[in-house]
């Protein structure tokens, strides 16, 4: 009887939370309120994206916000072991949600958006409302990171800003295998991603510009300007205007 207690017990601990609708809910009035910004000024919605990324979230916390707010539902994230997603409570999910409309409302006059009388999400509407995230945040992101580049040359002072970004549209472009920490080595030199499947990309100051380093074999690397991964199918096919020029 002991031991069937014991277990009992230890069954009860191991059950990991599920989010509910609450959360999905959070989600979509946020994607609303984006998009209704977008459409209106993607300046303004820049500016805001802008303010999150310096301010105190961490790299966590703004994974979740702005690139894969769908990966905070535990239905869709049993083969990982990310501990920070995986034990995300969901009122911490939500205000994070949030944070983003406090964020968006503080630049503009469009208040937040409210549910309609038919908009209620249930958690498997969770990775069609990340995608659409990604779509809108993903174009922005970028946009800030060329600003950023462009601010920082020659020497890039702004180092720490510009690894953010990058492990940010990691996250947005390959969301099943998004960059779980983005940091700056302690001399300031190289921005060090590592990704939820364990890989990790190195990016540095290259000769004025900002390059992702490359293998070549042996113990060579080479550069590859970060501004030309920009350039990649990802950010065409998913760009919300182009989107909406053929729907």
């Amino acid at each position: 009887m002991k031991l069937l207690c014991i277990l009992i017990t230890l069954a009860f601990v191991n059950v990991v939370p599920i989010m509910t609708a609450d959360y999905a809910n959070s989600v979509y009035t946020t994607n609303k309120y984006i998009k209704e910004v977008f459409d209106r000024d993607p300046t303004i919605l820049k500016t805001a994206i802008s303010n999150i990324i310096d301010g105190d979230k961490t790299f966590e916390t703004l994974n979740v916000m702005l690139a894969i707010p769908d990966k905070a539902n535990y239905w869709f994230t049993i083969e990982h072991d990310d501990s920070f997603i995986n034990n995300l409570p969901e009122h911490i999910a939500i205000a994070d949600q949030e944070a983003v409309q406090q964020a968006i409302s503080q630049v503009t006059d469009i208040p937040v958006p409210q549910l309609g009388p038919n908009e209620n999400f249930e958690n498997d509407s969770l990775a069609q409302l990340g995608e659409a995230r990604r779509r809108i945040t993903g174009e922005v992101t970028k946009n800030v990171l060329i600003e950023a580049i462009n601010e920082g040359t020659p020497e890039f002072p702004n180092l720490d800003e510009i690894c953010i970004l990058i492990g940010l549209l990691r996250s947005m472009e390959r969301p099943d295998t998004y960059i779980k920490t983005a940091s700056v080595d302690p001399a300031g030199y190289e921005c060090i991603l590592t990704s939820q499947n364990g890989n990790t990309f190195q990016y540095r100051a290259h000769h004025g510009y900002i390059a992702a380093v490359r293998p070549v074999g042996g113990n060579r690397v080479g550069y590859v300007d970060v501004l030309s991964e920009l350039l990649s199918p990802w950010f065409y096919f998913y760009s919300y205007r182009s989107t909406n020029q053929h729907s």
